[in-house]
């Protein structure tokens, strides 16, 4: 039996970080990516992947929020609020869960290697 390739290891990666974080808030991010680093632990592009589908799941996130709600409102009011824009807000909400699972999934491969 064939072994999975990347891009389906990626894709059940996005789909249970989206899950994860509308059914269990942001804390879901970091367990999921270091499960996700437990079992592809011989993998040394887990940290990196993780990173990617982090801010992929939310930028997905962002983007049905969109269609339901008004993000960039939000996005301007907590923006103005916080002395940063609009625009760098929503960067540092997708950059926020990539460092999350990135930083979550080396921990795990660090710490099984070591």
């Amino acid at each position: 039996m064939r072994k999975p390739g990347l891009g389906i290891w990626f894709g059940a990666l996005l789909l249970a970080l989206v899950l994860g974080t509308y059914a269990f808030d942001w804390l879901a991010v970091p367990v999921i990516a270091a499960a996700f680093a437990w079992i592809r632990r011989d993998d040394a592009s887990v940290p990196l992947l993780a990173s990617v589908a982090g801010a992929a799941s939310w930028m997905a996130l962002l983007v049905w929020q969109s269609m339901t709600g008004s993000v960039t409102e939000v996005a301007r009011v907590v923006g103005e609020a916080m002395q940063v824009g609009g625009g760098p807000l929503l960067g540092l909400t997708i950059a926020f869960p990539a460092l999350l699972a990135g930083a979550a999934a080396g921990l795990v491969r660090g710490v099984r290697q070591g």
